[in-house]
């Protein structure tokens, strides 16, 4: 399997590893399958289930309630599921979450 290959050029500024934050393209070809995995694809994964379940839960409420309860309980949901979908990834990606930027874990 053909290796990749990456240039890196220093600035002059003096600049320590841990001052550099990695992103997820830095990841996807520096990083190891289990970094990838947890820091990458398991937050894709995670956004796109909290966005479904706040485009179907609020559609289903609709669909069971009557008009104007269905409304209300609906909108009440989306603001229930999206800062609760906010919160639960700041708890595992964010800064100082399970396996956030400032988290010690090493891959």
């Amino acid at each position: 399997m053909a290796s990749k290959r990456r240039l890196v050029v220093k600035h002059s500024d003096d600049e320590t590893e841990e001052n550099i934050s990695r992103n997820d393209r830095d990841i996807m070809i520096e990083g190891t399958w289990k970094e990838w995995f947890q820091l990458v694809f398991l937050k894709y994964c995670y956004a796109i289930g909290v966005l479904f379940l706040a485009c179907l839960a609020p559609l289903e409420i609709v669909r069971q309630l009557d008009d104007e309860l269905g409304l209300g309980a609906a909108f009440l949901a989306v603001l229930i599921i999206v800062p609760l979908g906010l919160f639960g990834y700041l708890k595992v990606w964010g800064d100082n979450g399970i396996w956030g930027s400032g988290s010690s874990d090493d891959f």
